[in-house]
């Protein structure tokens, strides 16, 4: 393997990281600026406790898998979810 080819692997995408961070979507809530990704992941967070709470009340937890899976992975779905609808412009 090449210099060349080497320096097109790792320098180029840690530099368009650095040169994209500025790109976050800021909410000013009560004179402060949160990252719209920290209120994604609570808005997930609460979404996913609600489904959560509503598959085991209607008695369809046990047939998911192990809960240790299924809780992230279902907060994980809501967050891009949550994203997607309010952010994809």
């Amino acid at each position: 393997m090449t210099f060349i080819t080497r320096l097109r692997k790792t320098a180029f995408p840690v530099i368009f990281a650095f040169l994209l961070t500025a790109c976050d979507p800021m909410l000013s809530i009560q004179g402060s600026f949160w990252p719209a990704w920290i209120i994604c992941i609570l808005a997930g967070l609460m979404a996913s406790m609600v489904l959560m709470w509503q598959l085991v009340r209607h008695r369809l937890a046990p047939y998911l898998g192990p809960p240790l899976l299924i809780a992230p992975s279902l907060w994980a779905l809501c967050t891009f979810v949550i994203w997607l609808l309010f952010y994809s412009t």
